[in-house]
Order: structure tokens, then C-alpha cells, then sequence
């Protein structure tokens, strides 16, 4: 008896131990699976990306308001290696040090890894890109330091054949329900084509929504140098 007791101890300290330990293992997995991602989409010919673009994919890949907050155990339930037929590009924001891979869709899986576009027919350099990323309330990952981003800094994104520059130009916080932001209608208002990056107001559920919104610069031929946060 004595020594199931000493048993049980040891499994209730070793339990305590490994939920102690379970979200640093997440940020770090995480945080690995960022850097394949872009270290993939770096590697990957335009070529591809053009093609992974143009394919069409189901609607449901879309739907984002079935995107759940990071969990402690979204890691170890979420397995697999990069899904390299939805990658399409990649995002940089200079003045936040931000380096991520643009998916196609706004599933659970791509915004573990990256961004993901928001619509369908979304295309760089045209109309109002829509990119969705979690923020978890970790500023060194995905879209954590989002809400840090100043009017006039500068949003890259490329498909490895041009390199599409926007300065931002507002900021807001919305409720979940606006979903008229995402609509071209927007970049209308505007006159030129705009992107619209679109996170969580706080790491942890919450209804409303923060949008930073650039507008269309310039686009130039693409080279790696240019794609650097620093």
C-alpha cells in the first residue's frame, strides 16, 4: 500500500510537472513551425506558388469564423508537415520584425503556421487583400505584435515573382460582425488597392477584431534581400 501511495504521488508530481511545461513546449513548437513554413515558401519557384494560387479550393477553407484561439494542446493534436499545395506567399513587416508565410484559407492548420487569405478570388496588388493571423498575446509569434504597428509603416508581400508594398494608413478595433471590411468595396473608398490584416484585439477570446489597412505603394521585381525584416 505504502508503495502505491508513493506511486500515485509520484505520477500526480510528474503530471503537475509536464502541464507546468506543456506551454512552453506549444510557444516552441510553434514558433518552429513559423520558421519551416517560411523557410519552405523561400525555397519554394513562383512557378508553384502561381499554380498553388490559382488552384481552386473548397469554400469551407474560408470560413474563418471557425477558427479556434491557440490552445495549450493545439501542437499536439495538430500533426503533420507543411501542407506546401496551399503556401502562396509570404508576408514581411519591417518595423515589427515580422517574417510569416501566406496560406491560402484561414483554416485551423495554415494560421498555425502563418497567415491565411480570406477570400476566394483575393489577389496581390488588386482590390482589398484580406490576410487573417492569430494573436495569442506572444508578440514574438504570428500576428501577436499586429496591434504595435504605426500609421505609414510599411507591409510587404510577394508571390516570389513581384514584391507588392503598402503603407498602412488606419487601425481600428471592430466588432467580429463587420464583416463589410473584407469587401473590395473598401479599397474603392480608398482609390487604390489596399491589404487588410485582421487579428484578435487580445490573446485570449474576445468579439472584436483589430485591422491594420494599407494602401498600395508600389510593386517591384521580387529579390530575396528585400523580403528581410532587418
Amino acid at each position: 500500500m505504502k508503495i502505491l501511495r508513493k506511486f500515485i504521488f509520484l505520477l500526480l508530481v510528474l503530471s503537475g510537472i509536464s502541464l507546468m511545461l506543456l506551454p512552453t513546449y506549444n510557444k516552441f513548437k510553434l514558433k518552429d513551425e513559423v520558421r519551416t513554413a517560411v523557410k519552405i515558401v523561400e525555397e519554394t519557384p513562383p512557378e508553384v506558388l502561381k499554380e498553388n494560387e490559382e488552384k481552386e479550393q473548397p469554400e469551407e477553407i474560408f470560413d474563418f469564423e471557425q477558427v479556434e484561439e491557440i490552445s495549450p494542446t493545439a501542437t499536439l493534436l495538430d500533426h503533420g508537415s507543411i501542407d506546401k499545395s496551399l503556401l502562396i506567399g509570404q508576408l514581411v513587416i519591417p518595423s515589427l520584425d515580422m517574417n510569416l508565410c501566406i496560406f491560402k484559407g484561414t483554416t485551423n492548420y495554415n494560421l498555425l503556421r502563418g497567415v491565411g487569405t480570406m477570400k476566394p478570388d483575393d489577389k496581390m496588388g488588386k482590390g482589398n487583400y484580406t490576410l487573417a493571423g492569430h494573436n495569442n498575446g506572444d508578440k514574438s509569434l504570428l500576428f501577436g505584435s499586429l496591434m504595435d504597428i504605426k500609421k505609414g509603416a510599411i507591409i510587404k508581400i510577394t508571390d516570389k515573382n513581384k514584391i507588392y508594398e503598402y503603407k498602412v494608413i488606419e487601425t481600428k478595433i471592430v466588432p467580429n460582425t463587420s464583416l463589410e471590411l473584407l469587401d473590395d468595396a473598401e479599397a474603392d473608398k480608398v482609390g487604390k488597392p489596399i491589404i487588410s490584416l485582421m487579428t484578435c484585439d487580445k490573446g485570449t477570446w474576445t468579439s472584436n477584431r483589430f485591422f491594420a489597412i494599407g494602401k498600395f505603394v508600389k510593386k517591384y521585381k521580387y529579390r530575396e534581400e528585400s523580403m528581410v525584416t532587418k
